[in-house]
């Protein structure tokens, strides 16, 4: 299944930039994510304050289970993944 998630910062642990080492922990761990096809996509929203990225799972609670071991989530600096189930578009389905 594919999943919209929403990672919003936490505005109460987010007021400096993480360090760079913990940058360079979470975009390891998004990469490996990226390697096993848990995520498929993803984009840091325009105003910094956080991401949104396309993943794919065998249910919500996976995809959430393992998102939730981002470095900056377990940190606090960004606050638990939301996902959203998605489901195909029926504009795009053959017509009758």
């Amino acid at each position: 299944m594919q999943f919209m998630v929403s990672i919003n910062l936490n505005p109460e642990k987010a007021k400096a930039a993480p360090s760079k080492d913990l940058a360079e922990a979470e975009a390891q761990v998004v990469r490996g994510f990226y390697m096993d096809g848990l995520v498929r996509q993803i984009w840091v929203r325009a105003d910094g304050s956080g991401a949104i990225i396309l993943a794919e799972a065998e249910s919500a609670e996976i995809a959430a289970k393992q998102l939730a071991e981002l470095p900056l989530v377990r940190e606090g600096i960004l606050l638990a993944p939301e996902v959203v189930a998605l489901a195909p578009y029926f504009g795009f389905a053959p017509r009758a």
